[in-house]
């Protein structure tokens, strides 16, 4: 106890080193990923309505752990505390570290408040008996966050001074963009076919065009394809990016280690698609595929705030441009 207070009387006074909030702010990344796993588990055992209610668990009881379905759903929601704390943490860092700075300090604010907009989203979902479209939003959430985490923490370890500049050619950062635009129409689309096929929570639930359920149902059919297709053109993207760094050496160094783990990812992530598909949908490998969705979202985060970086000097800022001319005329 001792110590903790002295920890506490040491933050006051100092503050946080950029170490310290570093270690806070991956900490709330690994927390904020858990919860979409969990909670994935919860639509995936089928306890989307394990309680009936929000915030108690049902009419009579404010916890209730008197069958498996309950108890996970219950287990879910009480993990939402710690995620929670850790935002609060991770906010508290960003404020108490030294120096502070105000793109951190956004960052922590959108997960301050997207925690409990996310309990809200979850309430509409148990009102609403897991309507597909409030389901949606509740995933949709929480990748937002994910990125807010992601940016926040690749963000902090960037200089405290100096200006933002691009760190890459104007063409490869539109190509970038482009691909993180389309990961997020992707994500999307997953999101909809989650809420056709078989695994949206409970039997009962209501799904995208009625209440397919099969995994030969027409719907769920045609929505898997355009999904599918959707996942090839993000990948045909990330592609032609590799093709534009061939002649761009320090942009390849700038990319290279974002753009690898991105199209690894996505095709461990395809192919998990196409066998749990083949497979009939298991809830094993949906578990999985969900887990690496969320490493997608996440990786793509990353591709994007490696595009711009800051500058410590006039001379670096002289270079880029000089840099970025000389690659506009080899075009």
């Amino acid at each position: 106890m001792s110590r903790l207070k002295a920890f506490v009387r040491r933050v006051r006074a100092e503050g946080f080193t950029p170490r310290e909030f570093m270690s806070i702010a991956v900490a709330a990344l690994v927390l904020l990923s858990i919860i979409v796993v969990s909670g994935g588990a919860v639509r995936l055992s089928g306890s989307g309505l394990g309680c009936e209610d929000w915030p108690n668990c049902n009419n009579e009881r404010i916890l209730d752990v008197s069958n498996a379905h309950a108890a996970v759903e219950q287990i879910n929601r009480l993990f939402t505390f710690l995620v929670a704390f850790g935002v609060v943490l991770a906010a508290l860092a960003a404020w108490y570290r030294r120096p502070r700075r105000r793109d951190l300090l956004v960052y922590s604010m959108v997960m301050l408040i997207g925690v409990p907009a996310q309990g809200l989203v979850g309430a509409v979902v148990i009102w609403t008996d897991l309507h597909p479209a409030a389901v949606q939003w509740h995933f949709l959430l929480s990748m937002v966050l994910v990125i807010a985490a992601v940016m926040m923490i690749v963000r902090s370890r960037e200089p405290d001074a100096g200006v933002r500049v691009p760190a890459v050619v104007p063409r490869v950062r539109a190509r970038v963009r482009l691909l993180a635009v389309w990961v997020g129409i992707v994500v999307v689309l997953g999101t909809i076919v989650t809420n056709t096929g078989p695994h949206a929570g409970d039997e009962e639930a209501k799904r995208f065009w009625g209440t397919v359920t099969d995994i030969n149902g027409n719907a769920l059919k045609w929505i898997t394809r355009i999904h599918g297709v959707s996942v090839w053109v993000a990948a045909a993207i990330a592609l032609s990016i590799f093709w534009s760094l061939r002649r761009l050496p320090n942009d390849r160094r700038v990319l290279d280690a974002p753009l690898t783990a991105w199209v690894v990812a996505c095709v461990v992530q395809g192919s998990v698609g196409y066998v749990q598909y083949a497979a009939g949908l298991p809830v094993g490998l949906v578990a999985v595929h969900l887990a690496g969705g969320t490493s997608l979202v996440a990786i793509t985060a990353w591709l994007w705030a490696a595009t711009t970086k800051k500058a410590e000097s006039a001379g670096e800022m002289v270079q880029r441009v000089s840099r970025q001319r000389k690659a506009s005329l080899s075009e």
